[in-house]
C-alpha cells in the first residue's frame, strides 16, 4: 500500500487503484515508446518540491558536455560529418543525490516500494535498484536560458523523469519512437535527416507535476533550448542489477566530482 505521506503528494487519480493498470499501460509504452502521467504530483506536493529545488540550486554544478548521438567514442570508420560522429551538446546545472536531504519528498518517492513495484511491472523488470555510488540515483536538473539537451539515444533501457518547473518559452521535448535500427542495423541515413532538420519528431507538451517514462535507447530525443524562464527536471535513475555505479567519467562531467 502507499504510505500516507506519499499518497498525500500524489495527484488525485493516482491515489487509489491506478497502479493496478500497469500491465495494460506496459503495452502502450512498448508501442508508443513513451507514457506521460499528467499531474502525477498534486499542487501541494509540487510546491514543496519546487521550494526544495530552489533552495538546493545554489549548490548545483554547471556542466557542458559534448557527445555524438550514440553517446559513444569517435569511430574512425566514419567521417567527422557522419551522423555517427557529429557532435551534439548539452548544458545544464545539476544537484547530485548526496545533496538531496534524506527526508526529501523526492527521496521518499524514489524509495517507495509501491511505486517501485509499479515501475517494475510497467517495464517488465524483476527488480530495480539504486546506483551504488552516492551521486547518481536522483538528480535535479536546472535548465536556464540557452540551456538545452542535444539529440541522442540513451544507454539505459528506460528513463523516468518528473517535470518540477516548466519554462515560459522553449524547453520542448521532441522524439522519434523506435527508429534506431533498420533491417537489424543502425539507421544512420534517417538519423542524418533528423540532424539536418529534414524531418520533425513528436513534440510532447509537458506540464509541471507530470511524470514521464520513455524508452530512450531506441528513440532518439532532444530538449530544445530554454528561451525564457527556468526548467527544472528530476530524473529517477534505477538499475536492473545491484552494485552498479555511474561511470567516473559521467560523474565528473555532470557533478564535477566522483
Amino acid at each position: 500500500m502507499l504510505d500516507f505521506e506519499i499518497k498525500s503528494i500524489l495527484g488525485e487519480k493516482y491515489k487509489n487503484g491506478f497502479f493496478e493498470k500497469a500491465s495494460s499501460l506496459s503495452n502502450i509504452l512498448h508501442k508508443e515508446g513513451i507514457l506521460v502521467f499528467n499531474s502525477f504530483i498534486s499542487p501541494v506536493g509540487l510546491i514543496k518540491i519546487q521550494k526544495e529545488a530552489a533552495i538546493l540550486k545554489p549548490n548545483s554544478f554547471k556542466s557542458s558536455s559534448e557527445y555524438n548521438v550514440y553517446v559513444s567514442d569517435y569511430d574512425d570508420n566514419f567521417p567527422p560529418e557522419s551522423p555517427r560522429n557529429r557532435i551534439m551538446s548539452t548544458t545544464k546545472k545539476c544537484i547530485p543525490n548526496d545533496l538531496i536531504p534524506k527526508g526529501s519528498i523526492l527521496q521518499k518517492l524514489y524509495d517507495s516500494s509501491y511505486l517501485k513495484n509499479f515501475f517494475c511491472e510497467l517495464l517488465s523488470k524483476d527488480n530495480l535498484y539504486p546506483y551504488e555510488d552516492s551521486l547518481s540515483s536522483i538528480n535535479i536538473n536546472y535548465y536556464d536560458k540557452g540551456d538545452a539537451l542535444g539529440w541522442h539515444f540513451d544507454n539505459s533501457d528506460f528513463t523516468i523523469t518528473l517535470l518540477v518547473k516548466n519554462c515560459i518559452k522553449g524547453g520542448i521535448y521532441e522524439f522519434f519512437n523506435d527508429i534506431r535500427y533498420k533491417d537489424g542495423k543502425e539507421d544512420y541515413a534517417f538519423v542524418e535527416r533528423i540532424l539536418n532538420n529534414e524531418v520533425y519528431g513528436t513534440k510532447v507538451d509537458s506540464f509541471e507535476g507530470d511524470l514521464m517514462i520513455f524508452k530512450g535507447n531506441k528513440s532518439i530525443h532532444q530538449v530544445t533550448a530554454v528561451e525564457e524562464g527556468e526548467r527544472i527536471l528530476v530524473t529517477f535513475n534505477y538499475n536492473e542489477k545491484m552494485g552498479v555505479s555511474l561511470s567516473e567519467k559521467s560523474r565528473k562531467t555532470f557533478f564535477g566530482r566522483i
